[in-house]
C-alpha cells in the first residue's frame, strides 16, 4: 500500500515539474534495505518512466551492514543504483552494542565483499565518534581499520550528539562522553589519518576518495533544488520549502483522493515555508561554510543592501587576519582552524 502511494506522489509531482531532470537519486531515511529489493526496482523503474535522466546520474541506497546478500545487491546493481551507504558506526564488537546495532563489524566486511562482487565501484561507510566510553586509541583503530579497505571511495564520520527525545538522551548524559578535549582529539585525528589514505575533506564531516564526493548531498550543502517524495520527505523547489506527513495512514490515505497536481502535493503537505531573502542569506553561509569549497562572495552579495556589503568586507578582513577564512577566486572558505570555530564565524557573517 505504501509502494502504491508512494507511486501516485511520484506521478503526481511529475505532473507539477514536466521535464525535471533528475541527476541523483539518495534512497534514504530508516533503513531502505531492510524491504524487498523489488520495491527498490520498482521506484526506480516508476522514476524512469516519468523523469529523465543525466547520463551519469549517482543513485545512492543507505544498507545496514546484514541486510543484504547477493541477490538484494545484485537487484540494486541492476535497476541503476550505482552507490551505496553502509551504516558501519564502528569496527569494535562493544561499541556497536552500545549503539544498538544488529550487525558485527565481520557483517561489514562481508557487506563489501558482497557489494563489490555486484559491481558496486562507490561505497561509502559511515563512522560515529565520541560514543560513551570511546577513547582515542579506539577511535583512530577505528579510522585506520575502515581507511585501509581499499573497496571504500567515502568515509563519513560524525561525532556522536545526545538529542533529547531519543534513547540515547534517555539512557546516557553529558558526563557519560568522553571529556570535550579528547573529543576534540578525535576531532582532529580524522583528517590526519584518513589524508593518509587518499581521502580528502570536501564537508565538515565528509571525506572522498578523488571524484567520489556524494553529488547528492553536495546538492544540499550549495542550496540546489531538491525533490523528496514518501513519508515524511522533504524537498525545496524554487524557493519554497516543504514537509510531508509523517502519519502513515494519512499518506496512504491521500492515494485514493480525487485530487491532482499541486491540490495534491497540498493535501499530503505537513509544512510548507516560503524562504525570503534573508532566510537565504543565512542558509547561504550555514550551509556553504560546511564545505571546503565554501560560498561564493558575489552570491551572498546578492541578499545585501550597500551598507551591508561593507560589513561583509570588513568582516572578511577581520577573520581573515585571525586567520579562520581564505578569501579567493571570489570564494569564501573556512581554513583549518575556521572549521574548529565554525559556529564562531558562522555566527560572525550572520551580522
Amino acid at each position: 500500500m505504501y509502494l502504491k502511494a508512494l507511486k501516485r506522489e511520484l506521478s503526481e509531482v511529475s505532473a507539477v515539474y514536466p521535464g525535471y531532470m533528475i541527476d541523483t537519486v539518495f534512497f534514504g531515511g530508516g533503513t531502505p534495505s531492510l524491504p524487498d529489493a523489488s520495491y527498490i526496482a520498482d521506484i526506480m523503474d516508476a522514476l524512469r518512466s516519468l523523469f529523465p535522466f543525466t547520463d551519469e546520474a549517482e543513485c545512492s541506497i543507505e544498507c545496514n551492514p546484514g541486510t543484504v546478500d547477493p541477490d538484494k545487491l545484485s537487484v540494486y546493481a541492476g535497476c541503476g543504483i550505482n552507490r551505496i551507504s553502509f551504516g558501519l558506526q564502528s569496527v569494535h564488537e562493544k561499541e556497536l552494542k552500545l549503539l544498538g546495532r544488529i550487525h558485527s563489524y565481520e557483517d561489514f566486511l562481508h557487506s563489501i565483499d558482497m557489494a563489490v562482487a555486484a559491481g558496486f565501484k562507490n561505497i561509502n561507510a559511515d563512522l560515529m565518534s565520541a560514543l560513551p566510553g570511546q577513547d582515542e586509541a579506539s577511535w583512530e583503530e577505528c579510522l585506520e581499520k575502515t581507511a585501509s579497505l581499499k573497496a571504500l571511495t567515502h568515509i563519513s564520520a560524525y561525532s556522536l550528539i545526545l538529542e533529547e527525545g531519543t534513547p540515547f538522551f534517555e539512557r546516557y548524559k553529558e558526563e557519560d562522553l568522553p571529556p570535550e578535549e579528547a573529543d576534540r582529539e578525535m576531532y582532529h585525528a580524522v583528517p590526519r589519518i584518513l589524508s593518509a589514505y587518499g581521502y580528502s575533506r570536501y564537508e565538515v564531516s565528509n571525506y572522498a576518495k578523488a571524484g567520489y564526493e556524494c553529488r547528492h548531498n553536495m546538492a544540499y550543502w550549495r542550496r540546489n533544488d531538491y525533490l523528496g517524495v514518501g513519508l515524511g520527505a522533504a524537498s525545496c523547489m524554487g524557493g519554497i520549502r516543504r514537509s510531508n506527513v509523517r502519519d502513515m495512514d494519512a499518506y496512504i490515505k491521500a492515494e485514493t483522493c480525487g485530487e491532482h497536481g499541486a491540490e495534491y502535493m497540498d493535501l499530503i503537505c505537513a509544512e510548507k515555508e516560503v524562504l525570503m531573502p534573508e532566510d537565504e542569506r543565512l542558509e547561504m553561509i550555514m550551509l556553504g561554510l560546511r564545505l571546503t569549497e565554501g560560498f561564493l562572495a558575489e552570491q551572498l552579495f546578492s541578499f545585501a543592501d550597500e551598507e551591508m556589503k561593507k560589513r561583509y568586507t570588513e568582516k572578511f578582513k577581520e577573520l581573515t587576519a585571525e586567520g579562520l577564512i581564505n578569501v579567493r577566486s571570489g570564494r569564501v572558505m573556512l581554513t583549518d582552524a575556521g572549521f574548529d570555530l565554525a559556529d564562531h564565524v558562522t555566527r560572525e557573517l550572520m551580522l
